[in-house]
């Protein structure tokens, strides 16, 4: 997190763009633009500058936006669970597809749905991200007109907290079905773009386990390969899927800046591209340090699953 601090810190005031500019507003005189320097500390070295901003993020503060206005902290806990549901749906879309995809994969070595689901695969990491966006909004959106091409609900407005949640457990039908309408694109979108790694990792770790000696024991016992797979097998590509799953995490939280962007969703993503083509070191900042926590917390959690996944590694 160090690190990250202090590369961000040092890469957001080395972009092009005074962002004083973003403060000030239009036309400001030089007694404005000075004294809006000396209210920001930018008059002072960057060393300062970090020393002084270090101090703040140690008690929570986080700055103040330069282009809202607003303080970064509330921006990104106001923004916060409307990434969180569209990552969490696009991974539980991913595994829901991907994991029984690789089984089936594995299970069927060399016959032809093998192959195709080993083409699909391939084909779906060489997907750009942004492309595959927009061309579920043309089809979707513009030729069947099926999903809504952007926002988070129907009144275009912006709304707070986990959506679906609160609709499952408020037992608002008509909303639920509104917000998992809007949020099927942009799942999508992201499921697919880590669907190919979820596949081959699980099919990779399937053929290992058939082709350990207890699968052929089980086999020799009159079980199919389908139903050997079904009782037990799946449990030894447990431990390789969810790493992939929590690196996978990582990757969906870089492509949110793209996503929402594109389907105009109200969360971190969006929030950190307009901060960065506007020169707002706070929010950048702020964007990235989140980003990075939950990328290690997700992690540190995969590897005490771990132990519950597999209780060998408690020896």
């Amino acid at each position: 997190m160090f690190a990250v601090l202090v590369i961000t810190f040092i890469g957001s005031r080395l972009l092009p763009g005074d962002p004083v500019a973003l403060w000030v507003g239009d036309h400001p005189t030089q007694d404005q633009i000075n004294n809006a320097r000396e209210e920001l500390g930018l008059n002072y070295n960057i060393f300062i500058q970090f020393i002084e901003y270090s101090k703040k993020l140690i008690m929570g503060d986080m700055g103040i936006s330069f282009r809202t206005h607003q303080p970064v902290r509330e921006e990104l806990i106001r923004r916060f669970s409307a990434t969180f549901e569209l990552v969490t749906m696009s991974i539980i879309l991913s595994i829901m597809i991907g994991f029984p995809l690789g089984l089936f994969s594995a299970s069927n070595k060399g016959k032809t749905s093998d192959k195709i689901i080993k083409g699909f695969s391939y084909l779906n990491l060489s997907f750009p991200i942004f492309w595959l966006g927009m061309m579920l909004q043309v089809l979707f959106f513009g030729k069947l007109g099926w999903f809504p091409l952007q926002g988070r609900s129907s009144t275009g407005e912006f709304e707070n907290g986990l959506i679906i949640l609160n609709s499952i457990l408020s037992g608002e039908l008509a909303n639920l079905i509104d917000s998992l309408w809007h949020i099927a694109l942009p799942s999508l979108t992201m499921a697919l773009g880590i669907l190919g790694i979820i596949t081959r990792t699980t099919r990779s770790a399937m053929i290992d386990t058939i082709n350990e000696p207890y699968f052929n024991t089980f086999l020799s016992f009159g079980l199919s390969k389908n139903k050997t797979v079904y009782l037990t097998g799946y449990k030894n590509t447990l431990t390789s899927v969810v790493t992939v799953i929590g690196l996978s995490y990582g990757l969906l939280l870089g492509g949110t800046f793209l996503v929402e962007s594109i389907f105009d969703w109200p969360g971190i993503g969006n929030y950190g591209v307009l901060s960065i083509l506007t020169n707002d070191h706070p929010a950048v900042i702020g964007v990235t340090l989140l980003y990075a926590g939950c990328f290690i917390i997700i992690n540190f959690l995969i590897d005490v699953a771990y132990v519950f996944i597999d209780p060998r590694i408690r020896k």
